[in-house]
């Protein structure tokens, strides 16, 4: 009986013993297992987004303007002389048709940049004989007076002008009809010559201002215009003024 008794005591002890163990591991395991696990990581902070940069559209980057070329000297051709003009359109000399030749050389030579060279037209029992100064495109005729002639004060040209569509740029030429070289010639007759005419190498002549001229009356040099087309008669190839023009 007492060894029966000391049995059950005996076993009830290992049953304590056992489930205090089974405890203790089981307290140990979980402490363990959290140990292992990596602490959870703080929420990332929310991305801060840039606002969007409003940038002022580029201003446009100037375009220079190109300066537009200076128009070169005006040579302006009337039924009393001519004027120069320069490219401000100023009025740097005056010729009229009984005046002196030489200070119109001398003007001429400095719109065209160069001396001119030099021609003769013979006179004959109608027409007195004339010196020329050439430049490309333009003509000054000024009288030859030999011992027999009248005084430059009596001839009815003095000096007179002609021009054609070989003058050098950037120089200009107008004539107060309206008149340009290279004209068609269709424009020119629109704009009234009070007469035309046919030339021997089959252009045409149109006449402007042809009641002038009327320097034996009264003593007045205003003279006409001769436009002369190119042999095709399409377009103006030259433009004279004189007194009388053969």
């Amino acid at each position: 009986m007492t060894e029966r008794r000391t049995l059950i005591i005996l076993s009830s002890v290992a049953g304590a013993l056992l489930i205090a163990v089974v405890v203790v591991l089981s307290v140990y395991l979980v402490q363990s297992t959290r140990s292992a696990s990596p602490a959870p990581e703080p929420p990332a902070a929310p991305a801060t987004t840039a606002p969007p940069t409003s940038s002022a559209p580029a201003a446009p980057t100037p375009t220079a303007t190109p300066t537009p070329e200076a128009e070169g000297p005006l040579i302006d051709v009337t039924g009393t002389g001519f004027t120069i003009a320069n490219t401000e359109g100023e009025v740097t000399f005056t010729h009229e048709w009984a005046g002196d030749a030489a200070p119109a050389v001398a003007a001429l030579t400095e719109v065209f940049g160069a001396a001119p060279s030099e021609d003769f037209q013979n006179g004959d029992a109608e027409n007195y004989a004339y010196n020329i100064y050439v430049w490309e495109g333009f003509r000054l005729y000024d009288v030859s007076l030999g011992p027999g002639n009248r005084p430059r004060t009596e001839v009815p040209a003095p000096t007179y002008v002609s021009f054609d569509t070989d003058i050098d740029d950037p120089v200009t030429v107008e004539d107060e009809f309206g008149v340009s070289l290279g004209m068609p010639i269709a424009e020119a007759r629109a704009l009234g010559p009070v007469s035309e005419s046919a030339l021997p190498d089959g252009g045409v002549r149109l006449v402007f201002g042809a009641d002038r001229g009327s320097f034996y009356n009264d003593g007045a040099r205003n003279f006409s215009a001769y436009v002369d087309s190119d042999a095709a008669g399409q377009s103006v190839q030259a433009i004279t003024y004189g007194f009388r023009v053969r």
